[in-house]
């Protein structure tokens, strides 16, 4: 029977966990709550423009998307460009809740 060296384990080796970062605190994330303008068509989401600061930003064109997976839910993340400046704003299936995350600099 062979021995199996649990000391090798490595949680970082496994693509799909999710593994909060170590400190904690990042001082760019801005995490605030926005109302976004948006439409869902063949279980997509496009974002049009979001409402930050009780300023509207109209979206010009979302730069790059991609989803993950924390717990239950799954959040949208996008890549936004409104008016030569980039944002990233997310979106959580399990609440409904739009955020911007941070800006893009």
């Amino acid at each position: 029977m062979q021995k199996i060296n649990q000391n090798s384990f490595s949680p970082k080796a496994r693509w799909d966990r999710f593994e909060p970062e170590s400190s904690g605190f990042n001082p760019d994330a801005l995490n605030e709550r926005i109302e976004v303008l948006a439409y869902f068509k063949h279980a997509k989401i496009f974002p049009k423009s979001f409402t930050w600061n009780n300023k509207e930003y109209p979206i010009e064109n979302v730069t790059y998307n991609w989803q993950e997976r924390i717990g239950q839910a799954l959040i949208s993340y996008f890549s936004v460009l409104c008016a030569g400046q980039m944002y990233q704003i997310s979106f959580d299936n399990s609440t409904f809740r739009w955020q911007i995350d941070k800006i893009i600099n």
